[in-house]
């Protein structure tokens, strides 16, 4: 029962109203979308205050969660029979209510996080779990200090096992979502760019992300890319439970290395030389990204034919290296973000395709601060040294891969395009049957529209 948390919560005020039909797990921070018996907790953000639309949740709500301050100001305004929860900070409720919720359940729960290739892995390895256990595992993108609570409210008796998403933009978010998860194991894909203008170097990332192997208790169970060069460094002798080493390097626990790709570039290869598994998600970078879910597999004793099947089986993320073809021209929809790091790797796959011609069309890649420009025209020279055969560019910050193509003396046509709809009506003029189109950009640049135009 809520009552329970809210005795031990020192951020408890007062209530009012019957809290004895609430049930804390149905829990939501949208009046828009609130159903019948759900409680709405009331979140201040930047641009919107969920006190304003209070009023309208109580028509649904079990309870309302309202922070003292507007309470004091407000709460006579709200339908006397709607029952009341009065906090400090409703967000330090919601996240606490999460953590306590958590604790109910001694579960095995595997945190990942990582620059790239989070959702990809975590659902690879919730994949090759669930052919021995019950899985719980995040639900889209909810891996931020809203979501992660949000979803640890789901956990219930039946998961035998969890793995969640835990992401950041800002330096002290993965010791705080850690804190709140209590993992039990912890895996790190690898440590690149994104939301670099946050943080200032991929020094601070790394030290940011390996909060997650902090902490980790002595017991728990730490999975390290000895691929990615921070990573390799983490100094194991630090961490008391077991660490498993994951690469392509003889030595490694859990040792991969490639075989072949075929025409789509989908990845065939080798697990300690005892299964050969042939993945029908494009990429190179994918074979890391499998290579650890088969870790965290034989970890959990799931069996090598299991941990195969699971694998060749396991389909594209929507909107992360998604092949799709209309007309014979094949497009890969990789649109869902973009950071200096995933942006070289979907290039580098686009290049291994035998399709020509190949484009590009590219979106800003938001959240580099004050390292925007320079990692926009880096790219640009990056792209100018290949066989790229025309670049459309979208976004104010794209203008800069332009000029990074340009000076380094890049032959492939460029275009500047206002909006996606200039973008596809480009698109239509030119492309050709076995034309290959690479759709990429940040999140807020929604590069997907421009498929959706065609």
């Amino acid at each position: 029962m809520i009552t329970e948390f809210l005795h031990r919560y020192d951020g408890y005020r007062t209530a009012r109203g019957d809290l004895a039909a609430v049930d804390y797990r149905r829990c939501s921070i949208d009046s828009r979308t609130i159903a019948p018996g759900e409680m709405f907790v009331a979140l201040r953000g930047e641009v919107h205050d969920g006190h304003r639309y209070a009023a309208a949740a109580a028509q649904n709500a079990s309870a309302l969660v309202l922070e003292a301050a507007w309470d004091q100001a407000h709460g006579a305004e709200l339908p006397a029979d709607c029952a009341v929860i009065v906090v400090d900070d409703t967000l330090d409720f919601l996240q606490q209510l999460g953590a306590w919720h958590r604790r109910k359940f001694e579960l095995p729960l595997i945190g990942i996080t990582g620059s790239n290739g989070k959702t990809t892995t975590r659902e690879m390895m919730a994949a090759v779990l669930e052919k021995k256990y019950r899985v719980f595992q995040s639900e889209g993108n909810k891996n931020n200090h809203i979501g992660l609570p949000l979803m640890l409210l789901k956990l219930d008796r039946h998961a035998e096992v969890a793995v969640l998403e835990l992401g950041t933009n800002h330096p002290g978010e993965i010791a705080h979502l850690s804190a709140l998860a209590g993992p039990t194991a912890a895996v790190i894909t690898n440590i690149g760019k994104a939301h670099i203008g946050f943080f200032g170097t991929r020094e601070a990332i790394y030290e940011e992300k390996t909060a997650l192997f902090r902490a980790l208790g002595a017991e728990g169970v730490l999975f390290l890319n000895l691929e990615d060069g921070f990573l390799k460094r983490y100094p194991r002798e630090t961490h008391q439970g077991p660490v498993i080493t994951v690469g392509l390097t003889p030595g490694c626990d859990v040792c991969g290395s490639a075989v072949a790709a075929d025409g789509l570039g989908r990845m065939q290869f080798r697990i300690n030389d005892t299964m050969i598994v042939q993945l029908q998600v494009p990429g190179r970078h994918n074979l890391m990204n499998g290579l650890l879910a088969a870790a965290v597999g034989m970890y959990f004793q799931v069996d090598d034919e299991a941990i195969r099947d699971a694998l060749e089986n396991f389909q594209p993320v929507k909107q992360r290296m998604q092949v799709e073809e209309k007309d014979g021209v094949r497009f890969i929809n990789d649109a869902y973000n973009a950071n200096p790091d995933s942006m070289r790797a979907a290039i580098d796959y686009l290049l291994g395709l035998e399709a020509r011609p190949r484009i590009v069309v590219l979106g800003d890649m938001l959240e580099l601060g004050e390292f925007s420009e320079n990692e926009h025209r880096e790219l640009g020279v990056y792209i100018a040294e290949r066989a790229i055969d025309m670049v459309l560019l979208y976004g104010p910050q794209a203008r800069f891969i332009e000029s990074g193509i340009r000076e380094s003396g890049g032959a492939m046509p460029v275009f500047y395009c206002q909006t996606h709809a200039e973008i596809a009506a480009h698109l239509r003029r030119i492309i050709a049957r076995d034309t290959v189109v690479l759709l990429k950009g940040s999140r807020g640049m929604t590069m997907e529209k421009v498929l959706a135009l065609l």
